[in-house]
């Protein structure tokens, strides 16, 4: 596989992972605020806030909520925006075109087409729950056809690896987003409960509540739900679970690698093994601590991926 092919691929991967959990975490909030039982959450301006903090967007200065929507969804100039993940998702995916399925490359095309061509005026007014929806739907399907029209080899290997890491630095980026609005809420005088509307809105951006009510069968608290998004191994959209995937798919395309202390098969499954003996008493006094600690290792990881198989 080229080093060029295995770039385009990764990053395909990984601008596919950030659009959808861009427009789920900023579906979930916009909307789960009209049912919030705290006054705070109603603020319009804390909503907006909250969606430009996970989006990464921290030098906007905006007085209309359409100025929000429009950089978070479809402005082009917004390198983070949904439209210009998609976009170089399939910039990436015609790089590559030779070594992915039709099947594939045609629902990419179309997703494309359906954001780039939606109507701005009705996304600002009406159309922004049906918008975010489509994104979820369309990345659904194209995670469905990597998985079956795909020969599992090396490049999709690069797919999913790529997926995968962006899934840590995305539910790394949900949990931080979630937690500064906790912070805000309390700081305004508020006390927020273990069991706090906060934490099922928490789960629903990383479409994990119904996972979670499942195996807990009772009112999400602060445990459970912090337990379930980091060490359960089990949820898929946990970190635990996506470091899993990461040193997987490291050790398809490292087959040969030595496992020695600064190989990165070695870096991701300490990683990987810390999080799998990892408890709720061990972090809770600094949750921040944690997720921090394993951003900066995973960007440090993805670095020198792109270094050894990806830079052509």
């Amino acid at each position: 596989m080229l080093s060029r092919v295995a770039n385009n691929l990764y990053w395909m991967g990984r601008y596919i992972e950030r659009a959808e959990h861009i427009a789920r975490y900023s579906r979930e909030i916009y909307f789960s605020s009209l049912d919030a039982p705290i006054l705070e959450t109603y603020d319009r301006k804390f909503v907006l806030d909250s969606m430009l903090y996970m989006a990464g967007i921290f030098d906007m200065e905006y007085k209309k909520e359409e100025d929000v929507l429009y950089k978070v969804g479809l402005d082009p100039d917004n390198s983070n925006s949904i439209l210009s993940n998609i976009t170089f998702a399939r910039e990436n995916a015609r790089g590559a075109r030779n070594a992915i399925s039709t099947g594939l490359w045609e629902n990419l095309n179309r997703f494309y087409h359906l954001v780039n061509d939606y109507p701005v005026e009705k996304y600002l007014t009406t159309g922004f729950y049906e918008f975010s929806q489509m994104v979820l739907d369309q990345a659904s399907i194209l995670r469905v056809k990597i998985y079956d029209s795909l020969l599992h080899d090396e490049e999709w290997a690069v797919i999913l690896l790529g997926m995968y890491i962006e899934r840590v630095l995305q539910i790394i980026r949900i949990i931080n987003a979630k937690l500064h609005d906790i912070y805000k809420i309390e700081q305004s005088g508020i006390a927020v409960t273990e069991l706090s509307f906060e934490w099922t809105t928490l789960l629903r951006c990383t479409e994990s509540f119904d996972m979670n009510r499942k195996l807990y069968a009772k009112t999400p608290n602060c445990k459970q739900v912090l337990e379930f998004l980091i060490v359960n191994p089990n949820c898929p959209r946990s970190i635990a679970f996506s470091l899993n995937g990461i040193r997987k798919y490291i050790k398809k395309l490292s087959r040969n690698e030595s496992a020695n202390p600064n190989s990165i098969s070695f870096k991701i499954g300490k990683i990987n093994e810390q999080y799998n003996y990892l408890t709720y008493d061990d972090y809770k006094d600094d949750i921040y601590g944690l997720l921090n600690d394993t951003q900066e290792k995973i960007t440090i990881i993805s670095s020198e991926i792109e270094k050894k198989y990806l830079s052509y």
